[in-house]
Order: structure tokens, then C-alpha cells, then sequence
């Protein structure tokens, strides 16, 4: 035992043999009390190398979450959440973030600029914002008795957002206008993402809001250009839209347009009444709504009368007449008169067998002749197919039919009236009908006389007017003049029925 013991202290003196400072009596002492037992030293080097790990890590997780966090605070307080645009004529855009600030307002034409003036309104509620810009529009006139609207768009990746914030903000302003003393006539829209609309706005220099209102107008009508619906303001486009504001199903409407800044349809039925020489007691259909003619908004007016058809444009705020067009009424029914009552001494049956007898107010013959006349075909040059009296609807008429080289003449004349009340005409070999001898000597007039027909019927003489065009030809199987003549910039072309003289058919231009 002391033999080991004198071994292990020898093993000691060595190994610390050159350490500083002394040590040596300290750790025999503790080799003594440790007997026997065996002591595992930690290694504290590998300590400190796991909590640097464990503080990197963490470092690195609280540099992510703030990042992360960071970026949601940015995207939330400057990232575009919606664009909104407000058109009246000035246009205006604004973006704004998710809490419904601010972010910029642009004015998109000269106009806009003079509403936006020198206000900054970055930081700002919407709200607040909205309230500025329409009461600088009102104070500015740029909205007011005689244009009383605006049109709302609101463009949001959400569509459900976009829905509510346009519907609140369209709330607000119609409050606001309603409040100034007026009623306004609010429209709002939420946007969908089309680059062709897109471009129209950037080509037009209008805002997206504006170029969707009017490609929604335009499918709904095709008579219109984009070209000519951009020159309009808000206004204008709201009063074309007004009939069929519900088959657009994109645009939410609060209130009327106004149009105090037009004559009205009282005045504008009165001056095209009297240019056709119609009172208003003879009318038997008539239809009048807002349109634009060149640029020019006019009102349309269609109106039937006396067995014709007449289209009406009369400037909307001077009433001057635009353009103007009468033609025959093919449908028209003059007069629709109750069938006999049947006694016990009259004969129906022979009656309509016999149609000279019957108790109608012009013969058969007299009914051809109408419907002659009316073709520009002589008795000499037709084949007839089918002449009879006949019933229909508790109305006694004539049925006529004939031919004339290739076209068929089908007619219905009332038999008590002598009116047409229904013609057709079919060429059965898709070919004009040729000019032939039998055709040409149906013209009952001269060239000259068909010019002073049109000259009457114009309310023009021969010295003031330059004809453009005067000549006999055919038109569905019968003989026409064609008579074209200019006065004051003003086109008139008329139609004149070679056989009758009638009025068959004219336009006027004003150019």
C-alpha cells in the first residue's frame, strides 16, 4: 500500500514539476481525500460554443420577426391597398393605404388641377378627402344646377372591399351634394383589371372609372364611337344612360341627371311637330330620349303620323333641327273599323264573294287602282294573283297581289278607308327589277315636276338651291326620282314616286 502511494506522489512531483505557481502540497492533499474515486473533468471550452450557437439563433429569429413585422407596418401604412377616381369633367385619381389613408391625389386633366388647388392631403382620411374635393368642385361650379353628377370607381385587388368602400364613399357624396342645396345624381363602379381600357384611358387622357363607363355604354349600343362618348362630361353620359341604366349591371345610379341646361322634350316635340305640319292629337306612337349627334346632344324624337314615319334631332340646348327624316309607314293603319253586324237580310258570304257589292266604302277596282298607283306599275303591265275582300281582326280590307317582270306586289287595302294598311314587294330573282317600257311609261311626271315637288315640299326655290342629283331609277320594283340638291350647307334628299308624285321618301343634313 505505502509502495503505491510513494508511486503516485513521485507521478505528481513530475507532472507539476515546472508549474507556477506551487501547488504541489494542495493537490497531494486532494488526491489523498479522493481516493479511490475517479473524477470526469468538463470540458467548459464546449459550453461556451453551444450558447453562442443558441444566441446566433436567436438573433437571427428576432432580426426575421422584426423584419417581417416591419414590412407588414410598411405594406400597411404606404403600400396602394385601393385607387379611387372621381370624374365630373375634372378627373381625379387617388391612392390610398389598407387603413383608408391617403397616399397621393393626381390631377389627371387641367380641370382636376384647378379643383385640387395647393392642398396636400397625404396622411389624410378618405373621407376627409372626398368632402374637400367635391366642395371645391361645388364652389368652382364644376358641379352645379344644370351638370348635377359624378361618377364614383373604386379599384381594389378585393372585389368585396371594392363593393363597400364604393357603395360608402357613393353614400357620402350624394349627402354632400344633397346638403349644398341641390340634388346631384350620383354613379358608382367598381373596376375590373382590362388592359384595354386601360389604354383607352391612357389614349384619352381620362381616367380607368371613366373608359369602363363608357365601354359598358357601348355594349350596351353600338351607334356610338368611344371616340365621341370621351369628349362628354359625366353629365351627358348619365342622361344617355338614363333609360337603360339597369342593363348595366356594373354602375349603381342615385338620382336624376339634370338637363336644365336644355330646351326639354316639350320644346323639342313642338319644334319637330311643326316642322312636320302633325298636331300632337294625330299622333299615333311616339318616343323621345336623350342621344349625341357629332358631339352634339340632341334630342331623338320618333313619332308616326297620317300613315308616316318620322325621326327627329333637334339640338338640345339651341332646338335646332339636326337632322330630320320622313318615310311611309308600312304597319300603319289609318282607321280600324268594326265588321257589319249581321242581319237577317244580309249576305256575308256573297258579299265577300262579290267584293264590288260588298258594303265597304270603295270597290275593288278602285282598290287596284290604289295599289297601282302606289307601285308605279300600269294595269297593262302587271299579272294579277290575287284580288279579293277579306277580314281579319274585325277589319274589312282588300287583298291584292300582282307581278311585274320579277317583283311580286303584295297589298292590303282597307275597304272602307281606301288606306294602305300593309305592302311588300319581292324580287324572286335577287336582280333589280329592269327598267322596262311598260315600267317607264308608268312615270306619270317629269323630271321637272318631281324637282318642284321637292323644292315645295323643302321649302326651298330653284334659284337658291344646287342640285346634286336628279334622275329616274327603280327601287324595290318601282319608279322613283332621285333628287338631290344642297342650300345654306344644309343636304336634302327626296325620293318622288314617278307614277303619283308622292313624297316617298327624304332626309335632311345639316352639315
Amino acid at each position: 500500500m505505502k509502495m503505491r502511494e510513494a508511486d503516485e506522489k513521485t507521478k505528481i512531483r513530475q507532472a507539476y514539476a515546472n508549474a507556477v505557481p506551487d501547488i504541489c502540497d494542495a493537490i497531494l492533499t486532494d488526491c489523498k481525500q479522493g481516493k479511490g474515486k475517479v473524477i470526469v473533468m468538463a470540458e467548459t471550452k464546449k459550453k461556451k460554443h453551444v450558447m453562442r450557437y443558441i444566441a446566433a439563433a436567436a438573433g437571427l429569429f428576432l432580426l426575421l420577426g422584426c423584419g417581417g413585422i416591419g414590412m407588414k407596418l410598411y405594406q400597411f401604412n404606404y403600400a396602394v391597398a385601393s385607387t379611387i377616381s372621381l370624374d365630373v369633367n375634372p378627373s381625379i385619381q387617388i391612392t390610398v393605404n389598407e387603413k383608408d389613408r391617403v397616399l397621393d391625389v393626381v390631377a389627371l386633366n387641367k380641370d382636376a388641377g384647378i379643383v385640387i388647388g395647393d392642398m396636400d392631403f397625404k396622411g389624410s382620411g378618405i373621407d376627409v378627402v372626398i368632402n374637400a374635393l367635391v366642395g371645391s368642385m361645388l364652389r368652382k361650379g364644376y358641379l352645379n344646377e344644370l351638370a348635377n353628377s359624378i361618377l364614383i370607381s373604386v379599384d381594389n385587388g378585393d372585389p368585396a372591399k371594392s363593393a363597400i368602400l364604393q357603395e360608402r364613399l357613393t353614400e357620402e357624396v350624394n349627402k354632400l351634394l344633397e346638403s349644398d342645396g341641390f340634388f346631384g345624381a350620383v354613379l358608382g363602379q367598381t373596376l375590373t383589371k382590362d388592359e384595354t381600357v386601360q389604354n383607352q384611358a391612357n389614349q384619352y387622357g381620362i381616367t380607368p372609372g371613366k373608359a369602363q363607363l363608357i365601354q359598358e355604354i357601348l355594349n350596351t349600343s353600338t351607334r356610338h364611337t368611344f371616340d365621341e362618348l370621351a369628349a362628354l362630361s359625366i353629365n351627358e353620359l348619365n342622361l344617355l344612360i338614363a333609360p337603360a341604366v339597369q342593363e348595366i349591371a356594373q354602375v349603381s345610379s342615385v338620382g336624376n341627371a339634370s338637363d336644365k341646361a336644355y330646351i326639354g322634350e316639350a320644346e323639342a316635340k313642338k319644334i319637330a311637330f311643326a316642322h312636320a305640319n302633325v298636331s300632337e292629337q294625330d299622333i299615333n306612337f311616339y318616343k323621345v330620349e336623350m342621344d349625341v349627334e357629332r358631339g352634339v346632344m340632341v334630342y331623338e324624337l320618333d313619332f308616326t303620323s297620317g300613315g308616316y314615319e318620322y325621326e327627329y334631332d333637334i339640338d338640345a340646348r339651341t332646338g335646332d333641327i339636326v337632322k330630320n327624316k320622313k318615310e311611309v309607314d308600312d304597319g300603319a293603319i289609318v282607321q280600324k273599323p268594326q265588321p257589319p253586324k249581321k242581319t237577317e237580310t244580309q249576305n256575308t258570304p256573297s258579299a265577300v264573294q262579290s267584293p264590288g257589292t260588298a258594303t265597304a266604302g270603295i270597290t275593288l277596282e278602285q282598290a287596284k287602282e290604289i295599289a297601282l298607283n302606289h307601285s308605279g306599275q300600269s294595269a297593262a303591265s302587271v299579272v294579277y294573283k290575287k284580288d279579293k275582300l277579306d277580314y281579319h281582326n274585325g277589319i274589312q280590307f282588300y287583298k291584292i297581289e300582282f307581278s311585274s317582270g320579277y317583283a311580286e306586289y303584295d297589298y292590303e287595302i282597307n275597304s272602307v278607308t281606301g288606306e294602305i294598311m300593309d305592302y311588300s314587294v319581292e324580287n324572286k330573282k335577287n336582280a333589280a327589277v329592269s327598267n322596262t317600257n311598260s315600267g317607264a311609261a308608268a312615270a306619270s311626271i317629269t323630271l321637272e315636276q318631281a324637282k318642284e315637288i321637292a323644292l315645295n315640299h323643302a321649302g326651298q326655290s330653284a334659284a337658291s338651291v344646287t342640285f346634286t342629283k336628279a334622275k329616274l331609277d327603280h327601287d324595290d320594283g318601282m319608279l322613283m326620282y332621285d333628287i338631290e340638291f344642297i342650300s345654306g350647307g344644309v343636304e336634302y334628299e327626296f325620293e318622288i314616286n314617278a307614277a303619283t308624285g308622292q313624297v316617298w321618301d327624304y332626309d335632311v343634313d345639316y352639315d
